[in-house]
């Protein structure tokens, strides 16, 4: 396997965005089972998720515009995951914010909308995934 010709900034975006998805998975196990809603993860997770990633969704997007032009085979997989992020990051904070909400006032919110909470993580790990098989696709193939 060869070493991966990624940016810096590309490999410790992956690497923190595994870690932000282990709080954003701990968010949803503590407020589902525990019934506590740990307020200072999630409002950390959104931060980071606010000043960092999207910075560098940001930065990415502006950096494949010739990419878009050459119909790079994996664009698609990569437009995939920027929407899919996208949209995630923006429901994450409502979620997030409606549930804290809740749990202020004794409301499991994610057990009283499992479908919802399930559906959520679903798509979530699903931009996550995208984006490790983008980084990998990218740089070691």
């Amino acid at each position: 396997m060869k070493l991966p010709d990624a940016p810096l900034y590309s490999t410790i975006t992956l690497c923190t965005e595994i870690i932000i998805t282990s709080l954003i998975l701990y968010i949803f196990y503590s407020g589902y089972k525990k019934n506590k809603f740990p307020v200072k993860t999630t409002f950390f997770a959104l931060i980071y998720e606010t000043l960092f990633n999207v910075s560098y969704m940001a930065t990415r997007a502006t950096q494949h515009k010739q990419v878009l032009n050459k119909l790079d085979p994996y664009i698609w997989l990569g437009a995939l995951h920027g929407i899919t992020s996208l949209i995630m990051f923006i429901l994450l904070i409502a979620f997030m914010i409606t549930a804290w909400r809740k749990y202020k006032k004794g409301v499991n919110y994610f057990k009283e909308h499992r479908v919802i909470t399930f559906t959520f993580i679903f798509f979530w790990l699903l931009a996550i995934i995208s984006g490790i098989s983008f980084y990998v696709l990218e740089y070691f193939v």
